[in-house]
């Protein structure tokens, strides 16, 4: 029996002791005995897991009766703050990614939300230093398979990510032979007709319309990431029939500036801007934030919005955006038939 990892005992004044800091995952413990205080301390991660006899043992020598230690066993279970697995094998490491969740959500249930991202599917496309960023860290997240797209080869600016011997070599081999070395389970050898759970799609300038459009038509939810001149843009995540597409963004676009057409096309066809690493890193973080948020069916912060990074500032600005009323993307029509029984991100 133990807490949930990253979950300390802290004793607050006489009488009183607290589990974990944070309101939203905490409990305070008050009206105990001295007795009562230090068997809890029997409890912190960094001490040896008691099974609950050794606490009704413990509970003997220290005064506290085997009422009272069960008592307190039974709050701490309604509270949250003991781990519900009671298979894992004592001493054994837990994800961070199952840690965090199981102290965040609100059945702490961790486990079955990184065994689900161990089932899920996403595809990179654009795997330059940004894109292999984003596919590593969806990686670590515990995503199980990833694939990977990209025609072009490895440049200097990718150094990190990939390693200075992958410059000039093919994005699309070194990009999951660097992932496998790093992440022996994870899937990159995938079915061509195997369906993403969600797609990114990383570009320089502007989304690429030949790749997202026909996504709408496929109801494959996706997210466009633009590295810009001086930022990184991500979102808004596209989830056909509900809320506005990337088309939606680029007719806005063009009420505001006619001329937009002519200069998206042109972006399209210039070498993309050279970005600064710890730039690509915060649009990455802020990509997997929310592809991870899709999988996990949390809300969506990108679904009606972008988020716009500079190095000026670690604080993205949030833009929103409709769905525009010349797109016609909400027009259930454009999927094919039986698309819509297929099963796809949706909103939380």
């Amino acid at each position: 029996m133990r807490l949930r990892s990253g979950l300390s005992v802290l004793w607050r004044r006489e009488g009183e002791s607290q589990i974990g800091v944070d309101p939203r995952c905490a409990v305070v413990l008050e009206n105990l005995s001295a007795g009562e205080q230090r068997l809890l301390d029997r409890l912190d991660v960094e001490t040896v897991e008691p099974s609950e006899a050794d606490l009704l043992r413990a509970g003997r020598a220290e005064g506290v009766r085997a009422r009272r230690v069960r008592e307190l066993l039974e709050l701490l279970r309604r509270s949250g703050v003991l781990d519900p697995v009671t298979d894992r094998v004592a001493g054994a490491p837990v994800a961070p990614e199952e840690a965090y969740w199981s102290r965040l959500l609100p059945d702490g249930d961790g486990r079955d939300l990184f065994a689900r991202r161990g089932r899920a599917m996403v595809e990179v496309v654009g795997l330059d230093h940004v894109g292999m960023r984003i596919a590593t860290q969806l990686a670590e997240a515990g995503v199980g398979a990833l694939r990977l797209e990209d025609d072009g080869r490895v440049q200097p600016s990718d150094v990190g990510p990939y390693d200075s011997l992958d410059v000039g070599r093919r994005r699309s081999v070194r990009a999951p032979a660097r992932l496998r070395s790093l992440f022996p389970a994870l899937r990159t050898e995938l079915p061509p007709d195997a369906r993403p759970d969600v797609l990114v799609a990383v570009s320089s300038g502007v989304a690429d319309p030949v790749r997202l459009l026909p996504l709408v038509r496929d109801d494959v939810a996706h997210l466009p990431v633009v590295v810009g001149d001086v930022d990184v843009v991500v979102g808004p995540t596209v989830v056909p029939g509900h809320g506005p597409c990337t088309r939606c963004v680029d007719l806005h676009r063009t009420d505001t500036d006619p001329a937009w057409p002519a200069v998206a096309t042109q972006l399209r066809c210039i070498p993309p801007p050279v970005t600064p690493a710890h730039l690509g890193q915060l649009g990455a973080a802020m990509a997997v934030n929310q592809v991870l948020a899709a999988l996990d069916g949390r809300e969506l912060v990108t679904q009606q919005a972008s988020l716009e990074v500079s190095a000026l500032s670690p604080l993205p600005v949030l833009r929103p955006w409709a769905v525009h009323p010349e797109c016609g993307c909400q027009d259930v029509s454009m999927a094919r038939p039986g698309e819509q029984e297929r099963q796809s991100v949706r909103p939380a």
